[in-house]
């Protein structure tokens, strides 16, 4: 069962502004914040004492001067407000993995099965309105088994003893929804106007009512108004009030992924170094990894967040090209990082986080010490070169699903978490071997297909052939004739023809790929594009008048694409 907490904060605004510039906000006078609407500035926040003198928040600013002429009052900044929030909720996953915020004035945190760690639920809560009230925050705080209930206990349930949380025990959000007001429930001004002119003020109320009764009642109350209305304002509150009660899903996005592994250390007493928290994440990153281990994952992704004691995250992410639990070569890579992380003024929490978990394979360390490097040896090296220069400035090839040669890698940043470490190459490197005549290197290993070094773009040669559909006999290249002794080929690879819809000009023809050696030893990997007249006929037996008609419109083209090592 989940356990939300949601904190309201009614003051926001006006205490943002008092934490960014002291003394910007009068600690003895009235004071409001105002913005600009269709009627004229209307009030949007105000401080303690102008809320006693009864300035409520939307009224209008002349109004308001006429009864309070000794208010202060300066434009209101809502997206700095926001910005704030985002941050404010970022800090709360000190609390929880999933916080974000909750409106203009609130946020929540998933604070399911962390409670222990604070010694209960009540001194969580007991905890947080502490921290925030020493950040000179005005906080309420609702613990439910939803975010409604939550939502609802935070504005208008009532602590025991003057407390400034209220809990719901688990299962229990019912009982402790039944006597508050119906405007708890997230309604909006429409729906709950309704819902007093029928007489429903608690959500006690709403309980035994039938379903199907609240859109007839709407509408006999709307009676002018629409049909529409009144199902839209009856649908509303009975998904609210599901919602609420834990009937219906709620989707909750979390500002931050919430993690998939863990591990969290609490300091009595702040830290203010480096090097205490190099020692922390020792400790962190061992039982990180003991716990994936336990359940044979590894993960690609860590970060490490530092919570600071004045309501700021400081956090370092990195990530590993393949998935791993090694706990030294995480310190290494989050050391690159923690020299330029501020302390603030002082660290109380630190938490390091393991996300996209996948199964490890198991590894044999005794043939790996023989001598070679191994691919845990080069997917650290990677990660580390990444961690130094950047994700987009160490880029390694990818198998494509394309079987044209040049479409079949391309380059992707290797830290990609689909990259494959080079397994999946389709070049394979070593001499090739031709049909006819015994070749020196006949015993050199097995045929590739392909050549290890393609030419991008592939490179046109003038071919002398015996025939026009065969082999080539001679071709020259780089101003250079080479004259060949033994061939194998060809191997033919259509056009990928749907990249080419709608595009001017024709289409590419066919590819006839051939591997040629010539008198020095040197082999090449060589291709005609398009074909002849004849052969694109059907047949090979033409004369000399229709050949030439033929090479003069499809005319193929032979181009060099690769070397063989």
């Amino acid at each position: 069962m989940s356990r939300i907490v949601s904190v309201w904060l009614p003051m926001w605004p006006v205490e943002r502004i008092e934490r960014r510039k002291p003394n910007s906000v009068p600690e003895t006078g009235p004071f409001a914040l105002v913005e600009k609407g269709a009627h004229g500035l209307r009030i949007t926040a105000v401080n303690q004492i102008a809320a006693r003198a009864g300035v409520a928040v939307g009224a209008a600013l002349p109004d308001v001067r006429a009864a309070l002429p000794t208010i202060t009052v300066r434009p209101a900044e809502p997206a700095r407000d926001a910005g704030e929030l985002r941050r404010l909720a970022a800090w709360l996953g000190r609390y929880g993995p999933a916080t974000n915020i909750d409106g203009p004035d609130g946020t929540w945190v998933d604070v399911t099965g962390v409670a222990h760690l604070f010694g209960g639920e009540a001194r969580l809560c007991a905890d947080l309105a502490i921290r925030l009230a020493r950040l000179g925050i005005t906080a309420r705080i609702g613990l439910a088994d939803t975010l409604g209930a939550a939502h609802a206990l935070a504005r208008f349930g009532i602590g025991s003893a003057g407390q400034a949380w209220a809990i719901a025990p688990p299962g229990e959000a019912k009982a402790a929804l039944r006597d508050l007001p119906v405007s708890s429930l997230r309604l909006t001004h429409e729906a709950v106007h309704l819902l007093l002119r029928l007489g429903l003020k608690r959500v006690g109320q709403l309980y035994g009512m039938p379903r199907a009764a609240f859109a007839a009642r709407f509408r006999e109350t709307l009676r002018k108004g629409s049909r529409a209305a009144a199902d839209e304002a009856a649908a509303e509150l009975l998904l609210r009030l599901d919602q609420a009660l834990g009937l219906a899903r709620e989707p909750r996005a979390s500002l931050l992924r919430p993690p998939e592994a863990l591990s969290r250390l609490a300091f009595p007493e702040l830290l203010l170094t480096a090097e205490g928290v190099g020692q922390a994440l020792e400790r962190l990153a061992e039982d990180l990894m003991a716990k994936l281990a336990e359940q044979d994952l590894g993960a690609r992704r860590f970060r490490l967040a530092l919570y600071r004691a004045d309501g700021t995250v400081a956090e370092a992410v990195v990530g590993t090209s393949r998935p791993g639990r090694n706990p030294v070569h995480v310190r290494r890579l989050m050391s690159e990082r923690i020299a330029s992380l501020d302390a603030g003024f002082g660290i109380d929490v630190i938490t390091l986080e393991a996300s996209d978990l996948e199964p490890l394979d198991a590894t044999q360390a005794t043939l790996e010490a023989a001598g070679t490097a191994g691919d845990d040896d080069v997917a650290a090296l990677v990660d580390r070169l990444v961690s130094r220069l950047g994700s987009t400035r160490i880029r390694m090839w990818h198998t494509a699903a394309s079987h044209i040669p040049e479409r079949a890698e391309s380059w992707r940043p290797a830290m990609d978490a689909h990259l494959e470490m080079s397994r999946k190459r389709i070049l394979s490197p070593g001499p090739v071997d031709m049909p006819g005549k015994a070749s020196p290197h006949a015993n050199a290993g097995p045929v590739p297909r392909r050549p290890p070094i393609l030419l991008s773009p592939p490179e046109p040669i003038a071919v002398i052939a015996e025939i026009p559909e065969g082999a080539p006999q001679h071709f020259v290249w780089r101003r250079v004739a080479r004259r060949i002794v033994r061939s194998e080929g060809p191997d033919r690879v259509e056009p990928e023809w749907w990249r080419h819809i709608g595009a001017a000009g024709p289409p590419p023809g066919p590819r006839d790929y051939y591997r040629l050696e010539d008198v020095t030893g040197a082999r090449y990997w060589v291709f005609r594009e398009g074909l002849y007249a004849a052969e694109e006929a059907g047949t090979g037996d033409v004369d000399n008048d229709d050949r030439a008609a033929g090479e003069a419109t499809v005319m193929p083209r032979w181009f060099v694409h690769g070397l063989f090592g």
